[in-house]
């Protein structure tokens, strides 16, 4: 099930600061700054901070702010955390424009079809939706938290992509109940698939992939992204719950479940190495030796 892209209502570009309203109740109540400085305990340079937004409504003013104006403590603190969210929204904007170009790498076309971005962000707004979509706070926080994987192996693939068709995997997988990972019954439901791979997919999908979750592995099949050339991930997303991700890159049911039997060899062979992404052309001047050696053993587990 896809994760929908988030609609928001509409936001000023501009941030009111919460001393607006202290202006008008002061024009109202014909009082001065400095008269509600004196009601309220406090310096009328501070009042005259408020009142400009180079200071913020802290709880203890907010209960003054109540007796005086007769206006509760929850409305002015409500104000104030408006205010800052807005603040730091119009600071995260200047920020995220840098970013327009980074979130344009991505499959947007494909995110989009599959309701993860919405049909109409682009700008600033497209790279919002899109850190959503990936579940950071900036671009520099996804490029970090991918740096390892990337390091892992050289792929000959487009790495936004990649990471993109990635990370679909893994939210449809956080959406699969699995019990904790018992290599036996794993094992066993490897069995029970060896026996349905010349069924059609409506009859074996719901039957493996509750089986596997009994076993504490999620199966996901994503649709391949345009430039993401990989048929198949293994990945473990707690030391309790592996995931098994695959395309259906190609169209053919041998190539399909030989990824299958590739990948379960990966999650019992070589379980809690890292992440394994299968179908990217490597070669021995590409990868590590480490990373052909168990590619090769999971093709002969297979």
């Amino acid at each position: 099930m896809a994760v929908m892209a988030t609609e928001h209502s509409f936001r000023p570009t501009y941030a009111v600061p919460p001393g607006e309203t202290i202006a008008d109740l002061l024009e109202e109540h014909e009082m001065t700054q400095t008269e509600l400085a004196k009601r309220l305990g406090v310096t009328l340079k501070h009042v005259n901070q408020i009142v400009n937004g180079g200071a913020s409504i802290s709880a203890e003013l907010a209960l003054g702010l109540e007796k005086v104006f007769r206006v509760p403590a929850d409305f002015w603190l409500n104000r104030e955390s408006l205010y800052q969210a807005d603040l730091a929204r119009q600071s995260e904007t200047k920020e995220l424009e840098a970013h327009i170009g980074w979130a344009r790498t991505f499959p947007i076309k494909d995110l989009r079809k599959a309701d993860f971005v919405s049909r109409d962000a682009s700008g600033v707004d497209l790279v919002q939706e899109l850190l959503r979509f990936l579940g950071v706070a900036s671009p520099a926080l996804w490029e970090s938290r991918v740096a390892a994987y990337r390091r892992s192996q050289r792929y000959r693939s487009d790495q936004p992509a990649l990471d993109a068709w990635l990370r679909v995997g893994e939210l449809r997988a956080a959406a699969i109940e699995c019990t904790s990972f018992d290599s036996d019954h794993f094992m066993s439901a490897l069995r029970e698939a060896r026996g349905l791979t010349r069924e059609h997919p409506k009859v074996w999908q719901p039957l493996i992939t509750q089986a596997l979750a009994d076993a504490g592995v999620a199966l996901v099949i994503v649709d391949t992204f345009e430039g993401a050339r990989a048929h198949g991930a293994t990945r473990w997303l707690s030391p309790h719950k592996a995931l098994i991700q695959l395309s259906l890159r190609y169209h053919w049911e041998d190539v399909f479940w030989f990824s299958f039997f590739h990948e379960a060899a990966h999650v019992l062979l070589h379980r809690k190495k890292g992440i394994f992404v299968d179908g990217l052309e490597l070669t021995e001047s590409d990868a590590l030796e480490d990373d052909l050696r168990l590619e090769e053993e999971a093709n002969r587990w297979a």
